[in-house]
């Protein structure tokens, strides 16, 4: 590849990869059309995507995927990414429809999750209120309630210190992941606070995750470097991986299992 390219394509990536607002779900979307439309392609592709990952599990995983794959592949690998995205979506949102079933209808949601505004699609007519924090410091929540209104849901955009508020309503933490590994999920800080004083008011919080954003502790390694993101552990979570559900610490051998296998893969 002519070193321009690389240098044109780095600055795409950049231009994607620093958008403040998207989730590390939108993020991977928007590469992996990218990837399709031809706009990202060649031999410094794998590379090029893990110098931009940083703490996204899902953009190594796709540059794992392409290292892996013929050069002549790279869009028949995004396009079956593409596919697996729309997969995890439907099924995990028949997932969570059973997860939210003796709820309230009442959801609470933190940063801006495309993981879960895609699943919270199957249950459009059947969610009453969603509580959507500002989420400091970058306050994406306010992105998040503009796209959640856009389709069709009631949101009530909250300030961070009115959560425990929205929990004593009886609002679940329904969240994304960075990550999730054998024994912690990884996701914008405050989410650890969220789930303590859900877990204290008897509520199980669910946090739903893509396929892509999953690997076992060793692959994740010292990460999250940025001091916006936090692990929270798994203990008492609903865990919610495409068409899976994960009851921890019910389940713990048996998502140990998968992460081990998407690991291999």
């Amino acid at each position: 590849m002519e070193k321009g390219v690389s240098f044109l394509m780095s600055d795409l990536l950049d231009e994607l990869t620093d958008d403040p607002t998207s989730g590390a779900s939108g993020i991977y979307i928007k590469v992996l059309n990218h990837i399709v439309l031809g706009y990202l392609k060649g031999e410094d592709l794998p590379d090029l995507i893990r110098e931009k990952a940083g703490d996204m599990i899902s953009l190594n995983y796709l540059a794992d995927r392409l290292q892996a794959a013929p050069l002549f592949r790279q869009k028949e690998v995004a396009k079956e990414l593409q596919k697996q995205v729309r997969a995890d979506s439907t099924t995990a949102g028949i997932q969570l429809y059973k997860a939210l079933a003796n709820s309230k209808n009442i959801i609470l949601c933190h940063s801006n999750s495309g993981s879960v505004r895609r699943a919270l699609e199957h249950r459009k007519n059947r969610i009453e209120t969603i509580y959507q924090t500002h989420s400091k410091p970058g306050k994406e929540g306010r992105e998040a309630a503009k796209l959640l209104k856009a389709n069709g849901f009631q949101v009530k955009l909250i300030a961070d210190s009115r959560i425990p508020a929205a929990i004593k309503d009886g609002a679940v933490p329904v969240m994304g992941a960075d990550c999730i590994t054998q024994t912690f999920f990884v996701n914008k800080i405050g989410s650890a606070s969220i789930v303590e004083r859900a877990l204290e008011a008897g509520i199980t919080p669910v946090v739903v995750v893509g396929s892509e954003k999953t690997c076992t502790e060793t692959t994740y390694g010292d990460r999250p470097d940025s001091e916006l993101f936090e692990r929270i552990p798994l203990d008492k979570i609903r865990l919610i991986v495409g068409s899976s559900t994960y009851r921890m610490p019910r389940d713990r051998k048996r998502l140990w299992r998968m992460l081990e296998e998407t690991d291999k893969k």
